[in-house]
């Protein structure tokens, strides 16, 4: 007779995504540190802020939900991995960059902010859209398709959100 294990399965895969996305999502913060000497208090206006960026929204935005999307078993798994995988990445991502110090300027809104704070802002329309394409355009919501699926549909957005937030911020 087996067993029943303590941590449901979309939360295991959930806290996966979120750990891995949180390790891909500090990349931001390695090319913050990179991209100019101190002080920094600025994101590069265009293409150099673009691709600081980048790592955080890929991690965040389309690796946490299409990783449990792909694995999950049910629907219901995987949209309950996602929002746990986002959750763990974006708390972790924002928690390492309070500790770093690094932030950077927010003109729009008049205030200095962290930069995974800002990071994980500019993700979550990806998330969200990648995870509502997975969902919506697939019968069953979950599997090989519904996680591929998230992943382009996210990326798509991912992309053009990126280089508008880089030219305005």
């Amino acid at each position: 007779m087996k067993g029943r294990r303590l941590i449901p399965p979309w939360l295991r895969r959930g806290f996966e995504a979120g750990v891995i996305g949180a390790l891909l999502a500090v990349g931001t913060l390695v090319a913050f540190q990179l991209s100019r000497p101190a002080p920094r208090l600025d994101l590069p206006n265009g293409l150099d802020g673009a691709l600081i960026l980048v790592p955080a929204v890929v991690a965040l935005g389309i690796f946490v939900v299409s990783y449990p999307t792909f694995l999950a078993a049910t629907r219901e798994d995987a949209v309950l991995g996602v929002v746990a995988a986002f959750l763990v990445a974006a708390d972790v991502l924002m928690l390492v960059s309070l500790v770093a110090r690094d932030e950077v300027m927010v003109h729009p809104l008049g205030r200095s902010l962290p930069l995974g704070a800002v990071a994980a802002a500019v993700a979550v329309p990806v998330a969200l859209a990648g995870l509502l394409v997975g969902q919506l355009t697939t019968p069953l919501g979950f599997g090989r398709l519904a996680g591929l699926r998230s992943a382009l549909g996210g990326a798509a957005l991912g992309l053009i959100l990126v280089i508008v937030v880089a030219y305005s911020i």
